[in-house]
């Protein structure tokens, strides 16, 4: 019910979060842990983004390399479908 709550409160707030921060040590404690939430789920989704921003760097390093989609998909255990996205984008 609680997790309800926060998710509900959330989609209230969304635009407000900054304005909301200034003020986090006076706001009742169900606000407090929406703006965790979100501060969370924000890092969470910049850490997701760095780790593809460098796996597709590596692959753009092998490719440049001359190594063959299969090969690359092997030893990154992605498919061989997204190493030709890859491949397609530096074209």
């Amino acid at each position: 019910m609680s997790e309800q709550l926060v998710r509900d409160v959330k989609d209230e707030i969304k635009g407000e979060e900054e304005i909301l921060n200034l003020y986090k040590e006076d706001l009742p404690p169900t606000l407090a842990a929406v703006l965790e939430l979100e501060r969370q789920e924000g890092f969470e989704q910049g850490i997701e983004q760095g780790i593809e921003q460098t796996i597709k760097q590596i692959i753009s390093g092998l490719i440049e390399t001359g190594a063959d989609d299969e090969w690359i998909a092997k030893v990154s255990k992605l498919p061989v479908a997204k190493i030709k996205e890859i491949r397609e984008v530096l074209k």
